[in-house]
């Protein structure tokens, strides 16, 4: 369907792929597009019951594309807004979607994680904020979701510190519903896909709508807000700094003076 985002539906479960694996899956503008427009179409489509989101090769996806930002002399607004939307999609969904996190899920491939219903995971799988590691405050709703999964305090040190989140962690810390065993991955995930498709998936549809009208009633503020912060970190010194390190392979040097 499109360049970067695959699409494969059978028997009433949609499998959408992020398929960029020479980068990562870096999410770039266009992938962002074409992820909500894979993620509305499934929604309207009466063949598919069940989504999951996955990514192509070894990792879910390391996030947006450093290589796109190290072109840019700002993160525009309406790039900013894109991303929160991305992962709104999944919430906006009728359908149950599963996020089934192979490898690593960083910056906005942890937000479009955090924003499927469910997650599958291993304890090699990895979630990681990122966003303070290259000097962004976060997009795609990252710390929108994690509040609404960890509590503000937990938030506050994962987006901070940014550590890395394995397997039995995020288990621990109720940011995965399923811990496959090693290389049972695609298994565990079939399984619990197939599972949702015998509830009564109308009901799963309104207690979806519910759960967005009552608990997510505010994200359109919280993503202005989140775009105009990340717009402003975009055009930072730090932010230059880490892009400019990540392209020459070198940590970066953060607390410059904008």
């Amino acid at each position: 369907m499109y360049a970067h985002i695959k699409l494969n539906i059978q028997d009433g479960i949609a499998r959408i792929t992020m398929d960029r694996p020479a980068s990562n899956n870096a999410l770039d503008a266009t992938m962002f597009h074409d992820l909500i427009a894979t993620v509305e179409h499934c929604d309207a489509d009466e063949s598919v019951k069940v989504i999951i989101i996955t990514g192509a090769g070894k990792n879910f996806s390391a996030g947006g594309d450093i290589k796109e930002m190290a072109s840019f002399d700002f993160i525009s607004y309406e790039l900013s807004i894109l991303t929160s939307q991305a992962s709104l999609a999944l919430r906006r969904c009728s359908k149950p979607v599963i996020a089934m996190v192979n490898g690593v899920a960083a910056g906005a491939g942890c937000g479009i994680a955090l924003g499927a219903d469910f997650r599958i995971m291993t304890e090699e799988s990895c979630l990681l904020t990122a966003f303070s590691s290259v000097g962004l405050p976060g997009d795609t709703g990252c710390i929108y979701h994690l509040k609404q999964i960890v509590g503000l305090a937990k938030t506050i040190e994962l987006m901070a510190l940014s550590p890395r989140i394995y397997g039995k962690e995020a288990f621990r810390l109720g940011l995965t519903t399923r811990l496959a065993p090693d290389g049972k991955l695609e298994e565990e995930t079939q399984a619990f896909a197939e599972k949702l498709l015998r509830r009564p998936l109308n009901a799963l549809a309104l207690q979806k709508q519910l759960y967005y009208e009552v608990f997510y009633r505010d994200y359109m503020a919280y993503s202005r807000i989140e775009a105009e912060n990340l717009a402003k970190a975009g055009a930072s010194a730090d932010h230059r700094e880490a892009v400019t390190a990540f392209i020459e392979g070198r940590k970066p040097i953060f607390n410059q003076n904008d």
